[in-house]
């Protein structure tokens, strides 16, 4: 069965569960998230909240129950992240606990030996052990055209030279599922997965690009040389890991950051109306607020619906899947000029929190849009053949 299928099961057992996990995070949000009045100011997540996700169950989210888990599929994923941004007030938190949780249930859980899945699954469902995913390199991005990371065979072992840049979790990550070059035919690049436990010798954390933005979660760079890994350290097989990884986690990531996106902006527009109570608001200006309200849910609605056609089937739904998360991603950038405008026209000035989530909000939407204007020019491409 596909990772990103439902687990085998009845409707009304799975429902039952996406309502409970949605309420175990409520509680978790509101508990722990929600009374950090500088979590937005802080470099790292304090190490008491990254054990409190673990005991709180949200780290067993998406795996499976003989390795820990609770069993719940991505829709239950997205429900607990939008929940995480919505009640906790922080985009980037929701973020970081979605990049471990496909790390675990994509690559490993997805691709994984049974010894690889016996090794870390247990720890990943009880918050014990944080992976990054290391794919994109200092001026070249993902793009595969331009990776220079090498894993060369060398007998039972590959050696591992390059670099790699924009590790979500790299700082507090004690595994690395790194992309590397395994065969160069005919000018064309094979790529191969590798589980590298973070303390392995030539292992070296980097400093990186400085993102000023989603805070607390934490990016570097990291430098291999002369890495030694067994060759139980490949994930999945060998040479077709560009295609097997990167792209399908860029389409679920792509759609349940959507979700955790729905989240923040339910947290900002009842932020906002907080801020806004002092003001003198006319008619057309309580429209305004109401109108932006309204749109909470149906961006929650629109990227629940991303996220279970991945669910139902990734490779059929896969141009409705890139139709949602575009039109998600376009609506919540209208959306916060609106915004912006209401708070200049109010005379509003944002709370601390108000404007670390705006500036958070904007600053993600507008990640990788070259990409997505690609995209966007193949849909017009194909719609005026």
């Amino acid at each position: 069965m596909s990772p990103c299928m439902t687990d085998e099961r009845s409707t009304t057992d799975i429902e039952t569960l996406r309502y409970h996990l949605r309420e175990r995070a409520k509680a978790f949000a509101l508990n722990e998230i929600a009374p950090i009045a500088d979590l937005h100011k802080q470099e790292k997540p304090p190490a008491e909240l990254l054990r409190a996700f673990g005991t709180s169950g949200m780290t067993a989210i998406g795996l499976a129950p003989e390795y820990g888990g609770v069993g719940g599929d991505l829709r239950a994923m997205a429900q607990v992240g939008e929940v995480i941004a919505a009640v906790g007030g922080n985009l980037a938190l929701s973020g970081a606990w979605m990049a471990r949780q496909l790390c675990a249930r994509l690559h490993i859980y997805g691709h994984g030996t049974g010894a690889q899945k016996k090794q870390y699954l247990p720890k990943l469902a009880a918050g014990d052990l944080t992976p990054c995913f290391a794919v994109s390199e200092s001026g070249a991005g993902a793009h595969p055209k331009y990776l220079k990371t090498e894993a060369v065979r060398n007998g039972d072992h590959y050696v591992i030279n390059g670099e790699k840049a924009y590790l979500t979790n790299g700082p507090i990550s004690d595994l690395i599922l790194l992309l590397a070059i395994t065969e160069i035919n005919q000018g064309k690049k094979k790529y191969s997965a590798f589980l590298v436990p973070r303390k392995t010798p030539g292992v070296k954390e980097t400093a990186g690009v400085k993102i000023d933005f989603l805070r607390p979660s934490c990016h570097c760079s990291m430098q291999f040389t002369n890495v030694c890994v067994p060759v139980e350290a490949l994930l999945g097989t060998d040479g077709d890991a560009f295609e097997k990884f990167s792209l399908p986690m860029r389409k679920v990531e792509d759609a349940i950051s959507g979700a955790n996106k729905a989240g923040a902006y339910r947290f900002q527009i009842k932020q906002l109306g907080q801020e806004a109570a002092h003001c003198n608001l006319d008619k057309e200006d309580m429209a305004e607020l109401g109108s932006l309200a309204a749109a909470s849910d149906g961006l929650s609605v629109l990227s629940y619906r991303a996220v279970e056609l991945l669910d139902i089937d990734p490779i059929e739904n896969a141009e409705a899947v890139e139709a949602a998360t575009a039109a998600a991603r376009d609506w919540i950038k209208s959306l916060q000029q609106r915004v912006e405008v209401f708070i200049g026209r109010m005379g509003i000035t944002p709370s601390p929190k108000l404007a670390a989530l705006t500036r958070d909000i904007n600053k993600t939407t507008s990640i990788a849009g070259g990409a997505h204007a690609i995209r966007a020019e193949r849909r017009a491409r194909d719609l005026i053949k």
